[in-house]
């Protein structure tokens, strides 16, 4: 099948191809790559248009080859309501050139909100969790744009319940939705060698925990460090990697050099998959503070190599981990909670690999990149035109 363009750039015949899918996303983030990647494996023909370029890189891997990325605006590290005006003509003219089948599109008020406004059908919709169990609560503005994307949206995707929950709240009929975690890849996050990886580290004596999350507010880093430090007032044998960066880096930093932590926080940098992996197999905990999470791909791996995790009891949280199973819960934003647990945990490492075992055997189950990916093909097969 060929298909004429209004631009000469996007004449190509799409004989091969099954659909043509325009993936629209906010950057160019890990989460990106991922998808990006497994839609190049399929049949179907993949254009990318991203919406801003930060300043801070988030993904140094290349664009998969085979992916057409759409050049549409000059490159913006932020995008304010009154952009979208100009905004929704050049979006307009993208889907003339490019004559999609389905967008795919989100965050939901940043991203799809371009589709929206250009009356596109058909549109799905994809939440990335905090924008719509956050974002979608700052104000009447955004919580306007998050009604009108949903209206204007043929199906909605989330990564967990607590987010269908909420979009159920704006109305979207749950006929309409795609539940799916985006879950890891098990080749990579696995718990093979986990105790040559403990021992090859150290620090035996220690009970050794992994923290992977950025370093933003929403992700509860200042929580996390101070039930840290509470935690080696009681038990001094801790320890703690911190993996990755974020716009907090010179609040974390000023609070470990503070309290004397130098020793007992090590900063990693950023990790590819297989390195970070290795971290994950080391550690006997992970831990997460968040306070605003859909189902949290960090925690998926972790789990899949079988390192239990310590999180915060907001409702996505729970659908993965339950009290004394997958590994332990404190309360949300309470760091002497966060600290009673740590200790807890120090003075019981014999359940550390019951947990686990447990956190492992439902990571395998439930988070299956490969299995769960093949539920978006099936959405873009009932979205396409017949």
């Amino acid at each position: 099948m060929a298909r004429n363009c209004a631009g000469a750039c996007f004449q190509i015949d799409l004989g091969e191809f099954e659909l043509r899918i325009l993936y629209c996303s906010q950057n160019y983030c890990p989460h990106d790559h991922r998808f990006l990647t497994a839609l190049n494996g399929t049949e179907h023909e993949i254009f990318w248009l991203r919406l801003e370029q930060d300043r801070r890189t988030q993904e140094a891997r290349p664009l998969p080859e085979g992916i057409k990325e759409v050049s549409w605006r000059e490159p913006a590290t932020r995008t304010g309501w009154l952009d979208y005006i100009g905004l929704k003509k050049k979006f307009a003219a993208v889907l003339e050139e490019v004559q999609p089948d389905v967008v795919h599109a989100g965050p939901i008020q940043r991203v799809a909100l371009l589709p929206a406004l250009a009356g596109f059908h058909p549109l799905l919709s994809m939440s990335w969790g905090f924008d719509m169990l956050e974002d979608a609560d700052r104000g009447p503005l955004w919580r306007a744009a998050t009604q009108y994307v949903l209206d204007c949206s043929d199906w909605f995707a989330a990564d967990c319940h607590t987010v269908r929950r909420k979009a159920q709240t704006f109305g979207f009929p749950p006929e309409r939705m795609t539940i799916f975690p985006w879950g890891v890849d098990h080749e990579i996050f696995q718990p093979k060698d986990r105790g040559f990886m403990r021992r090859q580290v150290g620090y035996e004596e220690d009970l050794l925990i992994v923290h992977t999350r950025s370093w933003e507010p929403r992700y509860g880093v200042d929580v996390m460090l101070e039930g840290f430090w509470q935690a080696i007032q009681q038990q001094p044998n801790l320890r703690m990697f911190m993996l990755g960066g974020g716009s907090q880096e010179k609040q974390v930093k000023g609070f470990v050099k503070d309290k004397g932590l130098e020793e007992r926080v090590l900063f990693c940098g950023y990790k590819e998959n297989e390195s970070l992996a290795q971290y994950y197999r080391a550690a006997d905990v992970y831990l997460s503070a968040s306070h605003v999470d859909g189902s949290s791909v960090a925690l998926m791996e972790a789990m899949s190599c079988g390192c239990p995790a310590l999180v915060s009891d907001i409702p996505s949280n729970l659908e993965w981990v339950h009290d004394g199973r997958e590994g332990w819960v404190f309360k949300d934003g309470s760091s002497k909670s966060l600290a009673d647990r740590i200790v807890e945990i120090a003075r019981n490492r014999r359940e550390v690999p019951e947990r686990g075992a447990a956190a492992q055997l439902k990571a395998e189950q439930d988070a299956d990149w490969g299995r769960n990916f093949g539920k978006l093909l099936q959405t873009y097969q009932k979205l396409a035109p017949q």
